[in-house]
């Protein structure tokens, strides 16, 4: 794993330990291009539940 995305991940996992699931949601995607091909399904999996939290209003979902 590299330190851009391992960086960036950790920052993603941060909003959403905070509930920030929109700004999440977008860190996850700004990672796609510099994940690793067996990174993309896991992060595909984040965006999709960040998504989702935040059309539900979980958490502080913008």
């Amino acid at each position: 794993m590299n330190n851009a995305y391992r960086n960036i991940a950790r920052i993603a996992g941060e909003a959403e330990r905070n509930g920030m699931f929109s700004e999440a949601s977008e860190v996850w995607r700004k990672s796609l291009s510099i994940a690793r091909a067996v990174d993309i399904a896991w992060i595909n999996i984040r965006i999709d539940f960040c998504v989702n939290a935040a059309s539900r209003n979980w958490g502080n979902a913008q």
